[in-house]
């Protein structure tokens, strides 16, 4: 089938990719195949490779679980990637929560979760659950990155979201700003849940975009305390160095 034949079959999206092709957000060399119904990516695979992987989904004891090991409800942690602001995963980080460019956060939650699959991570996961943005930033930004990941993650596994049982009450200043104890305050008693006993006994899977002190998980765990019987677990796409 040539070119001009498959852009046709294919409508208005293919010929907008063939004028538009996506590019790699940190080279901007083209990442399109010639399969115009192939997932779209923000990465080419050399960037891809570059990003320094944690490899923490068969490892446990990581440095992810370090961060909320003392609270005897939580199962296991993961993160996709090491953080650092030196490095290109800053780049695409600030691209998806900044730059209205969350297909970059569905790409790298859709490979983390392929990823995942190769181990038994996902396996006894009830529910995913997205750390939720307050609603004035939600408008601001049009999108909560998070919800995003978590998509991609059960578009892989399978494993249901749910963005109804806790919501963010109190439109708290960015933890990027805050530094040391500062963290901790910042995210007190900023969530609340709603309908605890729909989520008795779930082991869910909370999900954020980067886990620096884990302050923000740690609230969002306290809050769901009203989930009798639940455990918890967490993922991110990225943990900080």
């Amino acid at each position: 089938m040539n070119l001009l034949k498959q852009l046709l079959l294919n409508g208005r999206d293919a010929i907008g990719s063939f004028v538009y092709p996506d590019r790699c957000v940190l080279c901007q060399n083209i990442t399109e195949s010639e399969d115009y119904n192939a997932p779209r990516k923000s990465l080419c695979p050399v960037c891809l490779k570059k990003l320094e992987h944690t490899n923490q989904f068969d490892l446990r004891g990581n440095s992810t679980e370090d961060v909320f090991y003392q609270d005897n409800r939580f199962e296991k942690g993961a993160s996709f990637l090491f953080y650092d602001k030196e490095n290109n995963i800053n780049q695409l980080v600030y691209a998806f929560k900044y730059r209205h460019l969350p297909d970059v956060a569905t790409y790298l939650a859709t490979e983390a979760a392929i990823e995942g699959l190769q181990s038994d991570f996902f396996d006894d996961i009830d529910v995913i659950i997205p750390i939720p943005l307050h609603p004035i930033r939600y408008r601001k930004r049009g999108y909560n990155q998070s919800e995003y990941i978590a998509q991609a993650l059960s578009q892989v596994t399978k494993i249901p979201t749910d963005t109804t049982h806790v919501s963010r009450i109190r439109n708290n200043r960015q933890q990027a700003l805050t530094k040391g104890k500062e963290r901790e305050t910042n995210v007190k008693g900023i969530f609340q849940v709603n309908h605890p006993e729909e989520m008795y006994r779930k082991h869910i899977l909370i999900v954020d975009d980067v886990i620096t002190t884990g302050s923000t998980i740690r609230s969002c765990m306290e809050a769901m305390k009203e989930f009798r019987g639940a455990r918890f677990s967490v993922f991110a796409l990225a943990k900080a160095i």
